[in-house]
């Protein structure tokens, strides 16, 4: 099969396939891994502490850090979403590039220093380690095609998780807003409805692929 038919079919491949009961759960778990990784990043950057990093079978996570003043709060509670959708280009740019066992070893260094330094949950480290060990199987025993097939569906996970997952918090941030996630921690640090931070998440994925789309189509 063509290389170029994987990424036509990329979009609907990782919605459909990602709702599959268990399956789909289990791989989409990567998005959870990079967004909450994403706050732990942003608050060691600002000089604040990562306590621990959980991941759920229900592809929820969190992560637990402390920071110092408001606006490194807020350079934390906004990183997750931007950071899961530059992640994913990075990754498609490494894919256009055809180093697709690079691609591999970044995500498999997410996965191990999560699980070294952070995640502590059960669930966690079931997938940590069980996820590590399918990466470095395609690594190690996979041909090219696999390697690109593969590396491309988890980097279109993260991708398209993005918008689909930010879509999902503009209707939460409708009905109720509390339960709004990144979205109202930044209404109560901003004052601005988190209806508005929920679109801007959406905007940014959306922006991010299209400068994934443009790494192999003129657009």
């Amino acid at each position: 099969m063509n290389k170029i038919y994987i990424l036509y079919a990329l979009p609907i491949v990782v919605f459909i396939i990602n709702r599959i009961p268990y399956v789909g759960k289990y791989f989409r778990v990567i998005n959870t891994l990079i967004h909450e990784s994403g706050h732990a990043i942003a608050a060691l950057i600002t000089s604040g502490e990562v306590y621990t990093v959980e991941l759920f079978s229900d592809t929820s996570g969190t992560a637990v850090t402390k920071t110092k003043g408001k606006f490194s709060q807020f350079l934390v509670s906004i990183a997750g979403y931007p950071f899961g959708s530059a992640v994913a280009f990075l990754l498609f740019y490494i894919i256009s590039k055809e180093e697709y066992r690079i691609v591999l070893y970044i995500l498999a260094c997410f996965a191990l220093l999560n699980l070294m330094f952070y995640v502590r949950n059960t669930y966690g480290i079931f997938w940590l380690v069980s996820f590590t060990a399918l990466v470095f199987v395609v690594n190690f025993y996979g041909g090219e095609f696999l390697q690109y097939a593969f590396t491309a569906w988890l980097s279109g996970i993260m991708l398209f998780e993005a918008l689909y997952s930010s879509i999902e918090l503009v209707i939460i941030a409708n009905k109720k807003s509390k339960s709004a996630g990144d979205a109202y921690n930044l209404k109560q640090l901003t004052g601005i409805p988190a209806m508005i931070w929920a679109l801007l998440f959406v905007a940014q994925s959306g922006y991010f692929i299209y400068l994934s789309i443009g790494l192999f189509f003129k657009v």
